[in-house]
């Protein structure tokens, strides 16, 4: 049974220097401001990740466009070499005769030997260019290459196409055949 209540207990619990409980007001004070606290935090770590994906975004597009800008100074040069070393000096080039005429049926490279390696691409042709024939080899592997010049260009296909009037090998795979 529970003690009876002492008219001296009013004084002890109510009175003018009676220990404060923070009642119901008071809980609901502190559950908004830790309330306040927590949505500033996690709002703010939602602001901090969006930041720094749209920065890793950006970063990554300066990064695509600076290898691009790379890929096409090496392809430069590349192409430069293989013409430079590809095309001897005019005055002792005898004219090749032409054996045919045709047109690139699918899209690839133009070499300045017949044989596949990085070094040796001078450019791309591209489907629809008019080509005359100049010469032909058979590699060891038994595959056919065509010494080509292109006499006309059949639209645009590649920024490393090779200009009008531009010599190369390129697989017969590439080719139609060729046609007096």
């Amino acid at each position: 049974m529970p003690p009876r209540a002492r008219p001296q207990d009013w004084e002890r619990y109510f009175g003018p220097g009676a220990p404060r409980r923070g009642g119901p007001l008071r809980a609901l004070a502190n559950l908004l401001i830790a309330g306040t606290a927590l949505t500033l935090l996690v709002g703010g770590g939602l602001v901090a990740v969006r930041f720094g994906l749209e920065r890793a975004r950006v970063s990554a597009g300066a990064t695509a466009s600076a290898i691009e800008t790379s890929n096409a100074a090496v392809l430069a040069t590349r192409t430069a070499r293989a013409l430079a070393s590809a095309t001897p000096p005019l005055s002792s080039t005898p004219v090749p005769a032409i054996i045919g005429r045709g047109s690139v049926l699918a899209g690839g490279n133009l070499r300045s030997e017949p044989r596949i390696a990085t070094e040796t691409v001078i450019g791309q042709i591209c489907p629809g260019d008019a080509i005359e024939f100049l010469e032909q080899r058979t590699a060891a592997d038994g595959a056919t290459w065509y010494r080509i010049r292109v006499i006309a260009s059949g639209g645009e296909c590649s920024p490393q196409r090779v200009s009008v009037g531009s010599l190369g090998w390129a697989s017969a795979t590439l080719l139609s055949e060729p046609a007096p």
